[in-house]
């Protein structure tokens, strides 16, 4: 025990003089140098990050989910704190308090019913969900202040003043607040989790859950502390931070913004999700190194671009070690099989090709007289519905063919678009081989963002493609670091110098035909050898490798295909907006697009194309805040009751007809029986799953 404790010591006072020598040799070596001030501010900061990268790291522990929504899981709770103090006229510290238990109580809640109901479900599948919660939440914070009129006129602030000046900069009583409470609540939770009973079982749950529940742990029981804990940890970071730079960025503040969320995965990562004292290390590092940023050169983005390369390096570095605690295989989306054709036996019975061919009618007809009975505004949203639609499909063959979660594709759009808009508007290129080279260079992006993915698989790969999507907002598609690549105003061109589509009408029928060429070429693509590679990858990679298919070659195609498609979607994209405006490409927008094709389905493309009309369609006519309810609620809803999306609803529906057609001409289809008996036998167990999950938690 001595020598343990002697060890301990000699680490912590080499890694004090470590640090010591590290802060000497920066404030040499900086243009301004590093302050004692900024190392502060930079600490108070990075403490904050720290309390949601451990909330992070024990959900991870307990059960294995990247918890995308850990900055949004003490949103709404501490929302409503601020409100009980600013609106309601409550004592600072009740508010605070309040918020605080509302927050471990709303962990708790997530996990017993939605979390959950998962528990049988992959890993993969579940980050998903994490990813509707972020959005349910973050619209709910943003709601919620919009309802609440009046109210005192003041800041929220801790109720007490002091100051405190270490050059350069003037702390007041809100940073040492923070400087105090961080250290107390971190030093807790490492005595809660080593010298308790929960704690043991939650470091037992996460090295093997299975084990842990036959040698008797409550696992359940450790999964929603977990979840309450980390829940609490986000709400306080939420409320030791609005004080210090004010309510009014808030949705910016409580994590819901991508920058915070990149920094709260990045120290997790760098931490292996698992070692929580690296863990708070590396955010306090990134805090620090934030602020010095800053005070050297008044921008966060060389930040920015130093996170990708820190989270690839991290997960490269420590690959093993992620593949060891990750479930095996990718075959994550088995659970969402893929739709079937029609059967061979019912595709020359007339009313089955009457009825296909009277969709089809139905469908152009109705896409095609939109011009003709809307006005000039909805032209032009309708036109971004089938721009976003085609981006759907563009991700829904990484994702539902590939496997692979990206939280970056929008901005693989704005490079395919950023192209098309230089080459045509810049150096007078003709709109065509300008689309060609915004597809190429989309498909060239993407194979990059590929490359790693074929070293780390799983939901990981969703850290790195945000990353990219950030550091794209802050730095590759803005005008000011790279003018050259940038050109924000454009004229509609005339195609080969013949085809006009100077009015919203014309770019309409200009993006419908695009969209329908890419259908036409998917459903080709994936009849193909291409296409069943792809699938016989996904599926099974090891059974694939068996039988001499070149795996990593199918990732890199499905990469290389979808960015094409991604960049020739930016192309029109840019001909809509007569440019590229840099503003239009938000991290956020990533999201939504990912929400897309999970609400539409990974089993169809027609379902990608349905969940792009339901999130944009949220987006154009419900108010700011709804939209996000309304895609991460029907995220939460469509994976509990109807798991293969809209388009699986649908496809449900048209097989109902193909039965009823078979039973009536005395058809036997055994595909079809297959089929009916599972949907039967899902729906019983998807019902009383969710009957269960209730009864068990009142």
């Amino acid at each position: 025990m001595r020598e343990v404790l002697d060890n301990r010591i000699v680490r912590v006072v080499g890694g004090t003089l470590l640090v010591y020598a590290l802060w000497l040799v920066l404030d040499a070596r900086l243009p301004r140098g590093l302050p004692p001030g900024i190392l502060l501010l930079g600490t108070v900061f990075g403490s904050l990050y720290a309390l949601n990268a451990m909330g992070l790291a024990l959900v991870y522990r307990a059960s294995r989910v990247v918890n995308f929504a850990q900055g949004e899981l003490g949103s709404l709770g501490a929302v409503l704190g601020i409100m009980a103090f600013l609106h309601w006229s409550f004592p600072f510290f009740l508010a605070v308090g309040g918020g605080l238990v509302v927050c471990a109580a709303m962990g708790l809640a997530m996990e017993v019913l939605v979390v959950r109901r998962f528990r049988e479900a992959p890993r993969l599948t579940v980050a998903v969900v994490t990813i509707a919660l972020a959005q349910v939440l973050a619209g709910a914070s943003l709601v919620v202040p919009l309802l609440v009129e009046g109210g005192r006129d003041e800041r929220f602030a801790v109720p007490f003043g002091a100051k405190l000046t270490i050059f350069p900069v003037i702390f007041d009583s809100n940073h040492l607040v923070a400087i105090v409470v961080v250290p107390v609540v971190l030093v807790a939770l490492a005595v809660f989790l080593r010298f308790t009973d929960y704690g043991t079982a939650i470091r037992a749950s996460a090295d093997n859950v299975d084990r842990a529940g036959l040698l008797g742990v409550p696992t359940a029981r450790v999964s929603a502390m977990v979840w309450m804990i980390a829940g609490f940890l986000s709400a306080l970071a939420v409320l030791l931070r609005v004080p210090i730079v004010g309510f009014g960025s808030f949705s910016s503040v409580s994590g819901s913004g991508p920058s915070l969320l990149l920094f709260t995965l990045a120290a997790g990562v760098m931490g292996r999700m698992e070692r929580l004292p690296r863990i708070a290390v590396a955010a306090v590092a990134l805090g620090v190194i934030q602020e010095a940023a800053i005070w050297n050169y008044s921008n966060t983005t060389l930040v920015d671009q130093m996170l990708v390369v820190l989270i690839v390096v991290a997960l490269l570095v420590q690959r093993d070690a992620f593949s060891r605690i990750r479930e095996t295989g990718i075959s994550s989306w088995k659970s969402l099989r893929e739709i079937r054709p029609v059967p061979a036996e019912l595709r020359r019975i007339p009313e089955v090709m009457w009825a296909s061919v009277a969709v089809k009618v139905v469908v152009i007809a109705a896409a095609m007289s939109v011009p003709l009975v809307a006005s000039p505004s909805q032209v032009g949203a309708a036109s971004l519905l089938l721009i976003y639609s085609v981006v759907a499909i563009s991700l829904w063959i990484l994702t539902g063919w590939a496997g692979h979660i990206s939280l970056g594709h929008w901005a693989v759009v704005g490079f395919g678009g950023a192209t098309t808009a230089v080459l045509y508007g810049r150096h007078g290129i003709d709109a065509v081989p300008a689309l060609v080279a915004g597809a190429v260079v989309g498909g060239a992006v993407c194979v990059l963002l590929g490359i790693p993915a074929l070293r780390i698989r799983g939901p990981f790969v969703a850290v790195t493609t945000l990353a990219f999507a950030v550091t794209s907002y802050t730095y590759f598609l803005r005008e000011r670091h790279l003018p050259w690549f940038i050109e924000e105003r454009i004229e509609r061109p005339r195609l080969l110098g013949r085809i006009a589509i100077e009015t919203d009408v014309n770019v309409y029928y200009f993006a419908l035909a695009v969209l329908i060429i890419v259908i036409l070429g998917v459903r080709g693509l994936r009849s193909s050898r291409t296409g069943r590679v792809l699938i016989a990858a996904r599926d099974n990679s090891l059974a694939a490798e068996a039988v001499t298919l070149d795996t990593r070659r199918a990732q890199l195609t499905a990469f290389a295909i979808s960015g094409s498609i991604a960049g020739l979607a930016g192309g029109v994209y840019v001909i809509h907006q007569k440019g590229l405006h840099t503003d239009a490409f938000s991290p956020d927008i990533s999201m939504l697009i990912f929400s897309m094709i999970v609400l539409g389905g990974l089993g169809s493309m027609s379902g990608a194309v349905l969940g792009a009309v339901y999130i944009r369609g949220a987006e154009f006519f419900l108010p700011n805040g709804w939209d996000l309810v309304a895609s991460g609620a029907g995220i939460l809803a469509l994976l509990l009751l109807l798991p293969e999306g809209l388009g699986g609803a649908a496809y449900a529906v048209r097989d109902r007809f193909l039965r009823s057609v078979a039973r009536r001409r005395g058809i036997f289809v055994p595909s079809m029986v297959t089929d009916a008996r599972r949907e039967g036998g899902e729906t019983a167990l998807t019902a009383g799953a969710f009957v269960s999950d209730v009864a068990e938690s009142a």
